[in-house]
């Protein structure tokens, strides 16, 4: 065999060795085989990303689930139906905490949130940036100004969008939003997929800004959740150097999110679990990733029978 017979084999054999490592990658030190799903939750919960439909059935399903866990949720209302959702809110002000989705390019925009603020509205989103504008550029910053003025947490929305669109909406700019307005509260959605590190880094800087796990990424990471410390590192660095005075260990920078409909409340609590199980997090961060940390940014008072 000469020397390009013997780099044509070898070559395949990594090929052939990668190829099958693919087939449900699993970080070391962890084993699926023995994993037991995990719907465990702590008693207190807030779902900070819920996509309100303004329609009969939505509302009882959504109820009906909340309530069967005690939860609450951040509930983004689309501009068309204001009205009915803060109607709903009102109604059901143990379970929902209403958002409006403004249109962030609108010529009306501080009008609008304004308005949204006056109807009740605790905050706002989730938010997207269009056209050619990232969320720093400077049009924007009246709209973040009047927020942390109003002290209306936000919720943009950060990574790939389903129609292919993401280059404007990476997450470092929320950390910039954050250095300018240090009183503006940010949760973001998604964690910037596929930007994590430097969604992670972000929040790691700026003690506003935090992220939820929502969308695609616990489940394509399903067979690979320890793969989150990489980003989620700085825990033990805690008080060394190049470490921000403020800093606090890195799992409470992540909220609990589902981005689906009541139906899929479960399976997004057994994904979040599996993550934070696969990952040592303590009861007493759970409890914040929950909704403790939520409760904070929003004013909410934790009842003390949950």
């Amino acid at each position: 065999m000469n020397l390009k017979q013997l780099f044509i084999t070898f070559s395949a054999v990594l090929l052939f060795a990668g190829c099958n490592n693919n087939q449900g990658t699993q970080t070391q030190g962890w084993d699926e085989s023995k994993y037991k799903p995990d719907y465990s939750t702590p008693p207190f919960i807030i779902d900070d990303h819920v996509h309100y439909r303004a329609t009969d059935e939505f509302e009882k399903d959504f109820i009906e689930v909340y309530t069967r866990h005690n939860a609450m949720a951040c509930l983004l209302v689309n501009i068309q139906h204001l009205e009915r959702g803060i109607a709903f809110a009102k109604a059901h002000p143990d379970r929902v905490i209403p958002y409006a989705a403004v249109d962030i390019d609108s010529p009306t925009i501080l009008e609008d949130v304004q308005k949204v603020y006056d109807m009740g509205f605790r905050g706002l989103g989730e938010l997207f940036a269009r056209g050619n504008w990232d969320y720093c550029d400077p049009k924007y910053d009246p709209l973040w100004a009047l927020a942390e003025k109003l002290d209306m947490p936000v919720a943009p929305h950060t990574g790939n969008l389903s129609n292919g669109l993401m280059h404007h909406l990476r997450p470092a700019p929320l950390g910039d939003i954050c250095a300018r307005h240090p009183k503006l509260k940010i949760h973001a959605a998604h964690f910037g997929n596929p930007w994590y590190e430097e969604a992670a880094e972000a929040a790691r800087r700026n003690a506003n800004l935090y992220f939820d796990l929502s969308g695609s990424s616990l489940i394509k990471k399903e067979k690979d959740p320890q793969y989150w410390a990489q980003w989620l590192w700085w825990t033990d660095a805690i008080g060394k150097a190049h470490m921000p005075a403020n800093a606090v260990p890195a799992w409470e920078k992540i909220v609990f999110g589902s981005d689906e409909g009541p139906d899929q409340f479960e399976e997004n609590i057994r994904r979040f679990n599996k993550v934070l199980d696969a990952n040592n997090v303590p009861d007493s961060i759970r409890a914040k990733c929950y909704g403790l940390t939520m409760a904070r940014l929003l004013g909410i008072k934790v009842p003390s029978g949950k």
